[in-house]
Parts: structure tokens; sequence; C-alpha cells
């Protein structure tokens, strides 16, 4: 992808987050303790199938092109607004999906894995890390 369109794809995916208001400005405590002065709200995009489609795509274009299909064999989200969209991306991406759990189960299959995951299997699941890396 050349770097014209990928500049233009996330303003693209900027002016659909600000639209759909998942984009907020302010002063936001992330989940790793920094400040950041803006925050966007990845469990309200999947409520508009327009957005969530699109930036599941820009995404999928961007594994694609950044990471390389064969790098990966499996895609995982984790709880909670992971899980869609790692969902979506493996579906795009013709990976297998699977999620982490937070902690183990103490009932049921008592897993913190669910799906198929076979050992040395290559597993691709920090999609926040693409946010900040295509700034």
């Amino acid at each position: 992808m050349a770097k014209k369109t990928i500049t233009t794809s996330k303003v693209e995916i900027a002016k659909i987050l600000h639209k759909i208001d998942a984009l907020k400005f302010g002063v936001f405590k992330l989940t790793s303790g920094k400040a950041s002065p803006y925050y966007i709200d990845l469990r309200v995009i999947p409520s508009f199938p327009d957005a969530f489609r699109k930036i599941c795509d820009f995404y999928a274009e961007q594994i694609d092109s950044q990471v390389g299909l064969k790098n990966f064999d499996r895609v995982a989200g984790v709880p909670l607004a992971g899980i869609p969209f790692a969902s979506q991306i493996a579906y795009n991406l013709g990976k297998p999906f699977l999620y982490i759990r937070k902690g183990v189960r103490l009932h049921g299959r008592k897993r913190r894995v669910e799906g198929i995951l076979i050992s040395g299997d290559r597993v691709l699941r920090r999609f926040s890390n693409y946010w900040n890396n295509l700034e």
C-alpha cells in the first residue's frame, strides 16, 4: 500500500471515529497507566456496521502488509473490546480465531484460551498497538 493511500485511509478512519463519537479528546488515563490526549472507544464501533467494516478492513490490510499472513497462524482477541475486532479481522484474513480470557475459569472446561490452539502456533493478538503505530 502506498504511503499516500495509508495516510488517506488513516484520515478516513479518524473522520469515521469522530462521526460516530468514538473519538474523544481530553486527558485520559489508559490501561497502561499513561496519559493520552485522546481516547478511542472501541466498544461503540461495532454498533455502526459500516464503520466497523471499514475499520476492520483497514486493520486487515495493515496486518497483511506490515506483518504478513505467513508470519502468524491464528488471530486472538482479548476481552472485551478486542473480541469483535479480532473475530472480524480473522475472518477477513482467512485465519482461525480464538480469544484469551483474563483468568482461568473454575467451571466448565476451565480454559484460559477459547478456540483451537496447537503447540507451535504463532498468534497475533495485540491490535491496540496498531492505533499507536499508525499515527
